[in-house]
């Protein structure tokens, strides 16, 4: 059973209960083996699939998990870039000499907070490199012009191919960018909590043998 991650939202959570306020929320982990993560949702998404539109003009699977409530509107996006270039849906213009899987794969996170910032009108107040588990990504936060923020997330798991958009946009003193933003974990394929150590070299080294696994 995938008991709710609490590593991470500690001190929303007290901020939470330092409030008069109640979120009437279902929050709970929501995971997805199939796509190999694991997040905090305030209920059950409802799960678009579509196809994705690439820098260098690839079309690639993938999928968005939603909720709006509590005037919150909750998204993750799910790119699945595959693991090589037979995973790939080929640009019409391809040639053995490029290499346009590689460059969208390589440049994923920047292209996806490119359009990030393009469609999202206000104040970038945050702009900057990010990691969970040492899944590198990164992170925007923006203030618009009626009050409300959106806090955003990519982050590129490289041994299983995907690509993770996360959004929220809502009131200014909401607590969802921890219990929602910072939430994702990664899965393997047998469903074990993955966490990679950073080496000065550039190189990772991947664990599963975790104290906190899900049970």
């Amino acid at each position: 059973m995938y008991l709710i991650n609490l590593k991470g939202v500690v001190g929303a959570l007290f901020l939470l209960l330092s409030t008069s306020h109640v979120i009437a929320q279902d929050w709970h982990s929501y995971f997805d083996q199939d796509e190999r993560f694991v997040i905090n949702m305030p209920g059950e998404p409802e799960i678009t699939e579509f196809y994705y539109p690439t820098e260098w003009g690839g079309n690639l699977p993938a999928k968005l998990y939603s909720i709006n409530t509590g005037n919150v509107d909750y998204r993750l996006t799910v790119v699945n870039y595959g693991t090589d270039e037979t995973a790939y849906v080929q640009v019409a213009d391809h040639t053995d000499d490029d290499f346009p899987w590689l460059y969208d794969f390589r440049g994923s996170i920047a292209f996806a907070a490119r359009n990030i910032r393009e469609k999202n009108e206000g104040e970038i107040t945050f702009d900057n490199w990010h990691h969970i588990e040492m899944v590198e990504g990164h992170q925007i936060q923006v203030t618009h012009q009626d009050g409300t923020r959106t806090y955003a997330s990519i982050y590129l798991y490289e041994e299983e191919g995907r690509l993770f958009i996360i959004e929220a946009r809502g009131p200014s003193n909401g607590l969802y960018q921890g219990i929602f933003q910072q939430s994702l974990h990664f899965l393997d394929e047998d469903g074990q909590r993955v966490r990679y150590v950073l080496h000065p070299d550039g190189s990772e080294t991947k664990r599963t043998d975790l104290t906190d696994q899900y049970e």
